[in-house]
């Protein structure tokens, strides 16, 4: 039996084609010519295979062209001030791709919030200081209502990425996550005065996830979007001097908001450093070994020349544990892994819609970027009624 055909808009072929900059000519020769005409003259449409093809080869996400007329997307080039100057770097297939999935995903949340967000009041109506580290970190905390006391009886980085994910969206934040194939970047951040989202690499360990959540919380308050490096190039032009300073800012927020300057200072008085120390300190924030020496660099309980060789180290870790991850990238729940992917708020929002006969189950499909079959087994997880 012959696939049946995909009944799209044919503007968003030509809308897809058009943002991934390719040329018509090169698009006619990767398909076909008669049926490129064909398709975004809406005289024929494709079948849902040579759907998956083009939008692979477009690098935008499937569910995008099932919407019924192109969106709006600002230029995510234009909204992070402080990219790197070589945008190649950075901007691979498959980060161009995450990064239209999460423009996506925003455009989700305001169909499924009927577009206000009931939260974002809680930072908007905020006036803070971006330079003054120390009291946009008191101040963030408060409004995040988690005391510094109740980090530390945390038990697992599992467990404290969940609680301030769960944070940020009492404020107004959905944080999603994506093995994004590069070990490069940590995660990003996408502005927006009323749906504002972050996107975390779940290759890293959990404590270097928390630090990116907090580097990308301070690019939000800046009103920016942001990308986080794990490792910036020694190339001396790959930022501004001043984009340079900002990312710094960043780091220094999520430093002092994970492991307050007094509190830390107390606990290390009269002691002297040890890596020891460092791994105790560490397990009692849960933040990453890198943030806990850095904190003793600047303090000078260590050198330049200690400081980078033990960082280094630090680093290799982190990198071992990517390539372990991708390793397994074929083992693992896929059910479960898309829902931290997804995270519960994102996906309890998207059921709740469904279950309020708001969208259908094509659409919740269409939202959750899942076949039916599987938001079924979803939902008999969780325990919610049957689809």
């Amino acid at each position: 039996m012959p696939e049946k055909m995909t009944y799209i808009n044919p503007e968003m072929l030509i809308w897809a084609r058009e943002q991934s900059r390719s040329s018509i000519e090169d698009v006619m020769e990767k398909f076909g010519a008669d049926k490129i005409t064909d398709w975004e003259n809406g005289e024929d449409y494709p079948t849902y295979s040579q759907l998956k093809e083009i939008a692979n080869y477009y690098r935008k996400p499937v569910a995008v062209f099932f919407f019924p007329e192109p969106p709006i997307i600002k230029n995510i080039i234009s909204s992070c001030r402080t990219l790197p100057i070589n945008m190649n770097l950075l901007f691979t297939r498959n980060i161009t791709k995450l990064m239209d999935e999460a423009r996506v995903m925003q455009i989700n949340l305001y169909e499924l919030n009927e577009d206000k967000n009931p939260n974002i009041h809680k930072i908007n109506n905020q006036a803070f200081d971006c330079f003054n580290i120390k009291a946009v970190a008191k101040e963030t905390r408060r409004i995040l209502n988690i005391s510094l006391e109740q980090q530390k009886r945390i038990r697992t980085y599992k467990d404290a990425f969940e609680i301030w994910r769960e944070s940020f969206y009492q404020i107004g934040i959905y944080v999603f996550k994506s093995a994004f194939m590069d070990d490069n970047i940590s995660g990003f951040c996408l502005y927006d005065n009323e749906f504002p989202i972050i996107y975390i690499n779940n290759s890293f360990s959990f404590s270097r996830q928390i630090f990116t959540l907090f580097h990308e919380l301070y690019h939000l308050l800046y009103k920016t979007s942001g990308i986080d490096l794990f490792k910036d190039p020694q190339d001396a032009s790959y930022r501004t001097k001043s984009d340079k300073i900002i990312e710094n800012y960043c780091n220094r927020f999520a430093s002092e908001f994970l492991v307050p300057s007094g509190d830390f200072e107390f606990n290390i008085h009269g002691k002297f450093f040890s890596e020891t120390l460092v791994e105790k300190l560490a397990s009692t924030y849960c933040v990453s070994r890198e943030v806990i020496l850095r904190k003793f660099f600047d303090r000078d309980y260590i050198n330049q020349v200690e400081y980078s060789s033990i960082r280094e180290e630090y680093l290799n870790d982190y990198f071992r544990f990517v390539k372990n991850n991708s390793d397994r990238s074929g083992s693992g729940n896929y059910y479960n892994t898309q829902m931290s992917y997804l995270g519960k708020r994102y996906l309890r929002l998207s059921f709740v819609n469904y279950y309020q006969k708001k969208i259908s189950i094509t659409q919740l499909s269409k939202y959750l970027n899942m076949k039916i079959p599987s938001l079924k087994k979803i939902a008999s997880m969780k325990g919610w009624a049957s689809l």
